[in-house]
Formats: C-alpha cells, structure tokens, sequence
C-alpha cells in the first residue's frame, strides 16, 4: 500500500500538483515506518523524495531536515561508504549550490567523493 502511495504521489508531483505529492508521500512514510521500523532504508529513501519534493517548491529548509533524516537512517542501515550515502552528499552539494550557499556546497561535494 505504502509504495502505492508513492507512486501516485510521484505521479501527482509529475503533474505539477506538489502539495498532494509531499502530502501522499509523508503518508507512505507513516506507513512504512510502522511496517518496516523507522530506520529500514526503504524508508530513508522515502525520505529523501519527500526532500525532494520540498526543494523543488522552494521550501529548502523543510527538505534539508528530511534530506538529513534521510542520511541518518541510511548511514545507520547501510554504512557511511555505501553508494546510497554519496548520492544523498551530491543532493546537497546541488541544493546548496541552487540556494547559492558554495561553502556548504564544496563541503557537501567533497564529503560525496569520501
């Protein structure tokens, strides 16, 4: 039901409609974490898109505290030098880089390349 969920919310996004995306998508979160216990990858991943979501419309605040949500339960379920983990690294460099924040950006790049 939770990737279901997902789905239609990564549909709604598509749409353009993208406070019923992030809506749909804290759904599926709630659902996962009460399925799969709240540090299981699955749902870290399902936090990274929600962050997604949120930078996309602007709120860049609210996506970094889910982003960092994300890096958190991945770094815990999977390691520090999993692949998953340097993909979260390179969203941030660009976020930052969007927001013009390039110290954060830098920071952000070269912890991807660790």
């Amino acid at each position: 039901m939770a990737t279901c969920i997902t789905n239609i919310a990564s549909i709604q996004f598509k749409f353009g409609d993208y406070l019923q995306a992030i809506e749909l998508q804290t759904k599926a979160i709630v659902l996962q974490e009460r399925l799969l216990g709240v540090d299981h990858p699955t749902v870290g991943h399902s936090y990274e898109t929600l962050s997604m979501y949120y930078h996309n419309c602007g709120y860049f605040t609210k996506g970094f505290e889910y982003l960092h949500r994300a890096l958190n339960i991945l770094q815990s379920s999977v390691g520090d030098y999993h692949p998953e983990i340097a993909s979260i690294f390179l969203k941030m460099g660009l976020v930052y880089q969007e927001i013009e924040n390039m110290d954060a950006a830098l920071e952000a790049y070269i912890q991807h390349l660790d």
